[in-house]
């Protein structure tokens, strides 16, 4: 199991939501994990900032760890999942570029945090966030100053924001992911809620030709992901269906005529019977550790 890399909190607020029937004294529950954005994909450059909001009640604090792997079942424990097909090589500049604008316009942007050496795969995400009622960008450091606002009254469910500090890139593994959120109160009795998300490179389908040939359309095209060696930009993706689908002239519809796969080296080619003039294209549907795509549009 991979071990999780902890990070100093980012942004952590507790703010009022939806108010619900008071609990019990000392009733500790979590209603909900949500994750933003829900079905993440990164590319060749560039990272996505995450966003986790817990609904909570009855929490003196709450913490967060993102790791990758399915959530747990029985005795499992999350980071059990199977390796990737190909196993990522290190970055090869100096550091992992980290954005430094925030992903929700109505809070403060999250501090941005040295430059991760490039020394080796990015097991995990620096995902260990913990909030108190009341403060965010409170580091446990001390090198932020802290912004209060108003805790919620006992018994109301509360909203927990975490913005871990390290961003998803294509040096972590893709594929699904658990969230893992804790609540204690005060009597240190725990509750603890998970949610997933599949962390997914991009993939490209280049190059689409549509060309008529007697009765029919040949359609041709290349399918590529973004590389998970790190080697180059973007791979030949070979072993992949890709749909072709058609769109007769003026109608709004498209429909699955065709399907191939592709080669070693990327390349798909197919033959599919043409009903008059249209609007060709070809789509990827993804799997769990690649995104979907669609090809611009060709006219035949």
């Amino acid at each position: 199991m991979m071990r999780p890399l902890f990070a100093t909190l980012a942004l952590a607020a507790a703010t009022t939501a939806a108010a619900a029937p008071a609990p019990a004294s000392g009733d500790l529950a979590i209603r909900s994990v949500e994750v933003r954005p829900s079905d993440p994909v990164v590319g060749p450059s560039g990272s996505v900032r995450l966003v986790v909001d817990v609904v909570a009640r009855g929490a003196e604090r709450v913490s967060v760890v993102l790791e990758p792997g399915r959530a747990p079942s029985g005795d499992d424990e999350p980071g059990t999942e199977p390796e990737p097909d190909v196993s990522p090589s290190p970055p090869s500049g100096d550091a992992v570029p980290v954005p430094s604008a925030s992903p929700d316009p109505g809070f403060p942007a999250p501090a941005v945090p040295a430059p991760v050496p490039a020394v080796g795969p990015l097991p995990g995400l620096g995902g260990l966030a913990s909030a108190m009622p009341g403060m965010v960008g409170v580091s446990p450091a001390g090198g932020r100053p802290a912004w209060r606002v108003s805790p919620a009254s006992s018994g109301e469910w509360e909203t927990w924001r975490f913005l871990p500090d390290k961003p998803l890139s294509r040096w972590y593994r893709s594929g699904p992911w658990t969230v893992t959120a804790t609540a204690v109160n005060a009597r240190g009795e725990r509750a603890v809620a998970r949610a997933g998300f599949n962390l997914r490179r991009a993939t490209e389908i280049e190059g689409l030709k549509a060309v008529r040939d007697g009765d029919a359309v040949r359609v041709t095209g290349t399918l590529l992901r973004v590389d998970p060696i790190g080697k180059v930009d973007y791979r030949p993706f070979a072993g992949q269906r890709v749909e072709i689908r058609f769109r007769p002239a003026g109608s709004p519809r498209w429909r699955t005529v065709g399907e191939a796969v592709t080669r070693r080296d990327g390349w798909f080619s197919t033959r599919v019977r043409a009903d008059g003039e249209g609007t060709w294209r070809a789509e990827y549907a993804g799997t769990s550790r690649y995104a979907a795509d669609a090809s611009p549009q060709r006219e035949a």
